[in-house]
């Protein structure tokens, strides 16, 4: 009876020194930091104290998995937002009548540059599905637009 209770006062003081070591360790500090900033969306200061902390510890593999998790969070939302800006273009063009051949021939490249792009995005379990749901979104709006317009193609499902 007393060899478990001292296997759990261990295991508990170890766990405390853990806890303690993770919380006042700079590397560890700045990597929790990161993660809370991934965690809320802001990649780009997440991305900054990710690498600071893993500058400070190359052996912290919180700030390495929250710097990798970061990079392709921002890849994700990169895509969403030149899909957005590429859309407003298309807008403006199809609200200004007549089309020129030069206009349909923008629009068609950036439909595939969209849809290339989105087949070239990396997965990963850890990326928020809310990310990945909005630039799925993204790719079906021009695999849509790219469908009427220049008919069913051969374009890679993802």
């Amino acid at each position: 009876m007393q060899s478990k209770l001292l296997f759990l006062a261990l295991s508990i003081l170890l766990l405390l020194l853990m806890v303690l070591f993770a919380l006042t360790n700079p590397s560890y500090e700045k990597a929790f930091k990161a993660k809370w900033y991934y965690m809320s969306g802001e990649y780009e200061k997440a991305l900054i104290l990710a690498k600071e902390a893993y500058k400070l510890d190359p052996y912290n593999r919180v700030a390495l998995t929250v710097m990798r998790q970061t990079e392709i969070a921002r890849e994700f939302v990169d895509y969403i937002k030149e899909g957005k800006a590429y859309l407003e273009q298309i807008e403006s063009i199809a609200n200004n009548p007549p089309i020129q051949q030069s206009d349909k021939i923008r629009i068609k490249m950036m439909c595939e540059v969209m849809i290339d792009k989105y087949s070239s995005l990396p997965s990963s379990k850890l990326t928020e599905s809310e990310l990945i749901e909005k630039a799925k979104e993204v790719y079906e709006k021009f695999k849509r637009l790219y469908e009427s317009l220049y008919g069913k193609s051969q374009i890679k499902q993802k």
